[in-house]
């Protein structure tokens, strides 16, 4: 009986290890989270009350599309990236070569949007495209650069936190960036003044895309500095066909998720004028503050459960999954409360009078993004458990939930309608996600806890 014990023993002394670690890195991340997500509200305040809420929503409406053409590189290659590195716990010759042809991918990629982006503004009508046909050329040439940047420096990004660094991962895009961005913008502005969209969009856009060059260099030197590199190794047709066809698989779920996230905006913007984008774009900033917590654990969740998984511990799988879940909620319930009660003074404070309107779309997604962070990382522990496809299905649903609501509530109900498109979609998408992956995994993600169960026979 003693030696039965022993096990559930070892269990109890790991877990107080485990918890603090998981805290102490969550911590980390979550603090570099609240920094970077509080300098992203100041972009977009910064051009409010620099540059209007017509500017706010052309900036929104492009920086979207921009999200999406990044979801193949940025996305599905470097979850890929991030899944063969922290398996080997050193960026490995494979890792390198993966890295490499996924950098030739991201040229491709930025030419290919930038193409296509300009092609949609010469035939597009809706107020955003009018407003970008005189500055075309270089807008999309500098979102297409930026567009290129972002993408490489997703691929570094997953490399340093495959290697258990996730905190250090982040800084020079969560912190550098951002505060390159206002700086640019705020230097435009005290030497140019506001000149109308027609000056002030390239300026702003100008300043994007050096300061997305900057933090891919220092990013890059930083991955130089922290991470064991081996030398990168030949591939074989059948690899890179491996690859291609499993990055295919993540990019398309990420790139539903991408969507999902954007759809409501996007639509939004055909059925309202640019300035309302704006009004959005601000309600949805201040709703994500909700969810600084929950992205910043699931940043940890991929390199956990992927290396928990490889060495068959299902017991540090389930306690990291319950305990994931819980510090998410935590970190999100504050945020509605303050909405509910001082929602459109603190609009109004921070961007203008003019987006008081916005507290109740915000107060609708944040509570959206309380479900998700009950639910916890059931999308994480479905892509490390190598269940791509059925993740893709999932949001597929989600999305098609998402799309078919905008349709319905945008035109009456405008901002409110697509906040509430964005909630339901996001409480059916993470119930989905839940529901299969405690079928498919046998774990319960949520903050309920429940014990794993046996693992699915194959």
């Amino acid at each position: 009986m003693e030696r039965a014990d022993v096990p559930g023993v070892a269990m109890q002394a790991i877990e107080p290890l485990m918890l603090r670690k998981l805290i102490k890195q969550s911590l980390s991340v979550a603090g570099l989270r609240i920094v970077g997500t509080g300098l992203s509200v100041g972009v977009s305040i910064g051009i409010a009350r620099l540059f209007g809420a017509e500017a706010l929503g052309v900036y929104a409406y492009c920086i979207a599309l921009l999200g999406l053409a990044a979801v193949p590189i940025s996305n599905g290659w470097s979850a890929m990236v991030l899944r063969a590195v922290s398996k080997e716990g050193i960026v490995s010759g494979t890792a390198r070569a993966m890295t490499w042809m996924g950098a030739g991918g991201a040229l491709i990629m930025a030419i290919l949007a930038g193409t296509m982006g300009l092609i949609a503004i010469d035939l597009a009508q809706t107020e955003v495209a009018v407003l970008l046909k005189p500055i075309a050329l270089p807008v999309v040439g500098l979102i297409a650069f930026t567009l290129l940047c972002d993408q490489i420096s997703a691929m570094r990004m997953a490399s340093i936190r495959g290697v258990d660094r996730p905190a250090v991962a982040q800084i020079p895009e969560v912190l550098v960036r951002p505060l390159l961005l206002l700086s640019g913008m705020f230097l435009g502005w005290h030497f140019y003044g506001v000149r109308g969209t027609e000056y002030d969009l390239p300026m702003i856009f100008a300043a994007l895309a050096l300061a997305a060059l900057i933090a891919f260099a220092i990013g890059q030197v930083v991955m130089m500095v922290i991470t064991e590199r081996q030398p990168r190794v030949e591939v074989t047709n059948e690899q890179r066909k491996s690859w291609i066809a499993s990055a295919a698989a993540l990019a398309g779920s990420a790139g539903l998720v991408q969507l999902n996230g954007y759809v409501d905006m996007l639509l939004l913007g055909s059925f309202a004028p640019a300035a309302d984008v704006g009004l959005y774009r601000a309600a949805l900033q201040i709703a994500m503050l909700a969810s600084f917590g929950y992205i910043a654990l699931n940043m940890l969740a991929g390199q956990r459960f992927s290396n928990f998984l490889a060495k068959n511990d299902r017991e540090s799988v389930a306690r990291t999954a319950t305990l994931l879940a819980r510090l998410a909620l935590l970190s999100a319930i504050p945020l509605p409360l303050i909405i509910w009660f001082f929602g459109p003074e603190l609009l109004s404070l921070l961007f203008g009078a003019e987006f008081s309107g916005s507290a109740t779309p915000a107060l609708i997604i944040a509570i959206g993004f309380c479900f998700s962070a009950s639910i916890g990382m059931a999308h994480s522990l479905l892509i490390m458990s190598h269940y791509e496809v059925l993740a893709l299905r999932l949001t597929a649903v989600a999305l098609a939930i998402n799309v078919t609501l905008c349709l319905i509530l945008i035109p009456p109900f405008g901002l409110v309608g697509a906040a509430c498109a964005n909630m339901v979609a996001a409480v059916s998408w993470n119930a989905l996600l839940w529901w299969f992956a405690r079928k498919h995994t046998g774990f319960d993600t949520s903050l309920l806890g429940m014990p794993a169960k046996p693992a699915p026979q194959a």
